[in-house]
């Protein structure tokens, strides 16, 4: 962007295109969340059957959670989940950074309104 004010027809195109990447990461953001919640689900129903089944082998209860924890399944499905709960943070913090730039928009948008009242015809 040079230093001149937006047109209108800048200014309109380009909070248009802002409010197009704002839907986009809502959408992104709820994959996120389904992906993040369908992994714990698994996790978790992987460890139950896994501390049952070891139980139903004679191991303790005291041990079988710290046991099924290890399997090597049971380890992958937590792993998939820590991921998924990352992305699910980061898709968060990318919302906020789009409001924060939408904000900055906002402003320039203002700023070039009041730089063309204050000068017509400076704009674009």
């Amino acid at each position: 962007m040079t230093e001149s004010p937006f047109t209108f027809a800048q200014a309109r195109a380009a909070a248009h295109q802002a409010s197009l990447r704002q839907v986009d990461a809502e959408k992104d953001r709820v994959q996120a969340v389904e992906a993040s919640a369908a992994a714990e689900l698994a996790y978790r129903v992987a460890l139950a059957q896994k501390i049952v089944e070891l139980h139903a082998e004679g191991v303790a209860w005291s041990t079988t959670s710290d046991i099924a924890r290890g399997d090597k399944t049971v380890a992958s499905l937590k792993f998939k989940r820590d991921v998924a709960a990352g992305v699910r943070e980061a898709q968060e913090q990318a919302g906020y950074r789009l409001n924060a730039d939408r904000r900055v928009l906002e402003g320039l948008i203002a700023w070039s309104m009041k730089r063309e009242l204050a000068d017509p015809g400076s704009g674009g």
